[in-house]
């Protein structure tokens, strides 16, 4: 399984901020953009024809899209560099000789991309609608489901001051060509364009629980663990965790440590039963990731069989009840302390909702089991009686936040 760093606590972007993201090309967008605010030349306005998104792909589909830039200014445009920036489950299907890729590897608070830059050494004259001589062509990877492709074009940065910068490509050179056709009335442009391609695909996400025993006055650590088993990588549209789940704490016990992303939700009863609602620290989870969170519990008084459910929470947000994830079985899970002889389960069971509006994940955990309600899940291991230190398991990373304003339509072609 795939291992995230220790989470830190998501932040928004600022505004700053939001451009580099939409571009998505690290330290040399940063630089470049900063360098056309400076060197553009004047008159010179570069903005793109504003569409639709691309639905309907499968894994291992073949996608072009189009796009078409006007110079809306009264100066010609020199120096045109154009940037790509992928989310994760694409790739380019073609390597351009004037231009120079990058796998960028998940940094921060955002997931890995898939970015190019390309040297444009060419004049494009005001007035005039320019069009790739051949669309990007794009390749949706097993591992896609919620992707975004983000284009933008600066006129006058020295983004490589030597010329045309040539990244080894075997493909020929990435051209923009005029436009004969006429420009349709009332056309949307912008600044920055952002094409949303969803791949008909299913992420499986995972809650496991764990079964401790101790006597009265002794701590225990008990362990959840939320996971995205695949095939795909999931990622949310807005700020917030992709996962969210209530935790709850089984009667006779008190927490005594809440782990990272975990806060009360619900007051302690008259047992010292409560309950927690815990996230994932991003908005999105790549596939085979997880990460573990260990609650210590104090055993106040033994009660046999005594549990706590773990479950998704619906959200108000954009995967409503997760609509990706197609196995609800492992969707909810217990903790159980002091298990009755025979008896108690622990597993993923059916019927559990879905998680909040965004969050990576982190680490190896527990393992899930044979659900009380139904549900089959992954056979949990016993924790054996411990002290409260418990070690958190953790991994991460990623890259600037995905960000961009409006979409392109695209023509799908179908690999044989």
């Amino acid at each position: 399984m795939r291992a995230m760093s220790k989470a830190r606590t998501p932040r928004r972007l600022t505004a700053g901020a939001v451009v580099v993201a939409a571009v998505g090309w690290s330290l040399t967008t940063a630089h470049g953009a900063t360098a056309a605010a400076e060197q553009a030349e004047p008159g010179a306005e570069l903005v793109f024809e504003q569409s639709g998104p691309i639905d309907g792909l499968r894994p291992g589909d073949s996608v072009d899209v189009p796009f078409a830039v006007k110079n809306k200014g009264d100066a010609p445009a020199t120096r045109v560099v154009l940037y790509l920036s992928g989310s994760q489950g694409l790739a380019y299907d073609k390597k351009y000789s004037n231009c120079v890729y990058e796998d960028a590897p998940a940094q921060d608070e955002g997931p890995a991309q898939v970015n190019a830059v390309c040297d444009i050494e060419q004049t494009l004259e005001p007035g005039v609608v320019y069009e790739p001589a051949e669309p990007i062509g794009l390749d949706v990877l097993d591992r896609a489901l919620y992707e975004r492709l983000n284009v933008n074009i600066l006129a006058g940065v020295v983004t490589f001051p030597d010329g045309t910068q040539h990244g080894g490509g075997a493909d020929p050179v990435l051209r923009l060509v005029a436009r004969t056709a006429p420009e349709a009335p009332g056309t949307v442009h912008g600044g920055e364009l952002g094409v949303d391609i969803t791949a008909e695909n299913t992420a499986d996400f995972a809650l496991t629980g764990s079964k401790v025993k101790g006597k009265a006055g002794r701590t225990v650590d008990a362990k959840v663990t939320f996971a995205n088993k695949g095939p795909a990588w999931a990622r949310n549209d807005v700020y917030g965790p992709i996962g969210v789940f209530d935790v709850g704490i089984p009667k006779g016990t008190t927490v005594t440590k809440v782990p990272e992303f975990c806060e009360p939700a619900g007051a302690a009863g008259a047992a010292g039963a409560a309950t927690y609602r815990c996230t994932t620290p991003y908005n999105y989870a790549d596939e085979d990731s997880e990460r573990a969170y260990v609650f210590g519990l104090r055993i106040d008084k033994v009660v046999a069989n005594a549990k706590g459910t773990v479950a998704f929470v619906k959200g108000d947000h954009h995967w409503g009840t997760l609509p990706f994830d197609k196995n609800r079985t492992n969707n909810t899970a217990e903790i159980v302390v002091n298990a009755s002889a025979g008896g108690a389960t622990t597993g993923g069971t059916s019927g559990g909702t879905t998680g909040g509006t965004g969050g990576a994940t982190g680490s190896s955990g527990g393992t899930g089991g044979t659900g009380s309600t139904g549900g089959t899940g992954t056979q949990l291991g016993e924790l054996a009686e411990t002290g409260s230190g418990g070690t958190l398991l953790a991994g991460g990373a990623a890259a600037a936040l995905l960000a961009a304003g409006g979409v392109v339509v695209a023509v799908r072609r179908r690999t044989s």
